[in-house]
């Protein structure tokens, strides 16, 4: 018997459709009428074989049953998802977030690390990581990627500068940097590095924006929108709007030749003005950005028609990014794995069980959006035996794709996903955990899909049409 697999969805596109398996995640376009022709077949076809396929339809069968769109039995379905879950890359530790600093000179109003909540910050210990504690983490670090097996010069790990804000710690940063470099020649796992800081932008001045560019970290400034109204939750601690500042550090780094990627979290007031974003971008010369869904909490709840908003403007900021051959970190991410096939298992480092957080004490956790209470954080630089892939903690973590959430399977974007964030879907209800679904992301890898169906569909068209 022949029938379509579970893992099988239909693409309305107008005159023709799109079937899509979401584990094999080649589509295969059909006119209606072949379709049609195909789900008549399906229906009478109680005990067919793919060769008792109508003519009409023949050639299309035969492709749909390469691809898995159509099974002969549900044994094919159950074979495929256990050949994709047995690909789920084991962890591999290759990212480190250093808080250098768990000040910050803002108060954001929708701050995930509750630097705007009094409550939070009283579990803070607030103090900036000392130039001793910042060698032995990045001694920790180093012996982390060499107990994942990553030994070799191939390898291509990064270091994140992080906070609260870490131009606050600059000079740490500095140090960090400068024996980085020093260690390249001769630590394989390290030579080929990549530094990055995120940073509010407002402690830049033209020494250190050079100095940055000197040392190899790259600058990646926060911010919510084109103007003062997309900022207004981008606060200083005494509540004053800081964007005419922030604009003033990226026209600094473009008088001084040195690029700056953007981080924007997108505010509900930055859904409403995407021309304004495109207008930063082409004025201060960005050529990198990556954009932030924000984060609900119980003080703080976002409804659906954000999540659809937002999901909804990272796609059109896309179809003109491209145009401007800018790279967008979001929506790449996903790209990449659909481009190539190949199932995308997590969204994030910390769900790949590859990375570290360190904070300025010196404990060692799993996700930076823990750092208020230090949950996850399970070692610090100073335990020689940890191996943070063999810990349970991380293990655990590195267990949160949706390839094992069953509640996931029967959903098209379950290849491209990678899953959310767990914390915010920790955060959605009471009685969530880290193992439930961060809604937010469901949304937006469903909505992504959908555009990269039709976009590679009208892609073809465009070619045929040139031929």
């Amino acid at each position: 018997m022949v029938e379509l697999s579970r893992f099988t969805h239909v693409f309305d596109l107008g005159e023709n459709v799109a079937l899509y398996h979401s584990l094999r995640m080649k589509p295969v376009y059909l006119t209606k009428e072949a379709y049609g022709s195909l789900c008549e077949w399906l229906a009478s076809a109680q005990d067919a074989t793919v060769d008792d396929a109508p003519e009409s339809i023949s050639l299309e069968a035969k492709e749909l049953v390469k691809y898995k769109i159509l099974v002969r039995s549900a044994d094919e379905d159950a074979r495929v998802l256990q050949f994709v879950r047995s690909k789920i890359p084991a962890p591999m530790t290759s990212v480190c977030y250093l808080i250098l600093s768990e000040q910050c000179n803002l108060a954001c109003k929708y701050c995930f690390l509750g630097n705007n909540n009094e409550v939070k910050r009283k579990g803070f210990l607030l103090e900036n990581m000392s130039g001793g504690t910042a060698d032995k983490a990045l001694d920790f670090f180093i012996r982390q990627i060499k107990e994942s097996g990553q030994d070799t010069e191939e390898n291509e790990p990064v270091l994140i500068f992080y906070g609260g804000e870490p131009l606050i710690n600059f000079e740490v940063l500095e140090h960090v940097a400068e024996r980085i470099n020093s260690l390249r020649g001769s630590v394989p796992c390290i030579k080929n590095m990549e530094m990055s800081m995120v940073s509010n932008g407002l402690l830049l001045d033209e020494a250190r924006i050079l100095r940055l560019q000197e040392l190899g970290v790259g600058i990646a400034i926060s911010i919510d929108g084109f103007t003062v109204e997309a900022n207004q939750m981008r606060v200083d601690r005494a509540g004053n709007k800081v964007f005419p500042r922030i604009l003033e550090k990226l026209d600094l780094c473009k008088k001084l030749g040195v690029n700056a990627s953007l981080s924007v979290t997108l505010s509900e007031e930055t859904l409403q003005n995407k021309e304004g974003v495109l207008r930063l971008i082409d004025e201060y010369g960005i050529k990198g950005l990556g954009f932030n869904i924000m984060m609900s909490d119980a003080n703080f709840t976002l409804p659906q028609s954000y999540n659809e908003a937002a999901a909804q403007f990272i796609i059109d900021e896309f179809v003109e990014l491209r145009k401007r051959g800018i790279y967008e970190d979001r929506i790449m991410r996903k790209l990449k794995s659909f481009s190539k096939a190949q199932v995308y298992f997590s969204d994030c480092a910390a769900t790949a069980g590859g990375q570290i957080v360190v904070a300025p004490n010196g404990q060692v956790g799993i996700c930076h959006g823990c750092l208020f209470n230090k949950e996850y954080f399970v070692a610090t630089i100073d335990d020689d035996d940890f191996v943070a892939t063999e810990d349970p903690n991380f293990i655990e973590w590195s267990q949160l794709t949706p390839l094992n959430h069953e509640e996931c399977y029967d959903c098209p974007a379950l290849g491209i996903c990678g899953g959310g964030c767990p914390i915010n879907a920790r955060n959605l209800k009471p009685e969530n955990t880290i193992h439930s679904i961060d809604e937010r992301f469901c949304t937006h890898a469903k909505k992504t899909l959908e555009f990269f169906i039709a976009d590679l569909y009208h892609i073809i068209l465009k070619n045929r049409a040139a031929q």
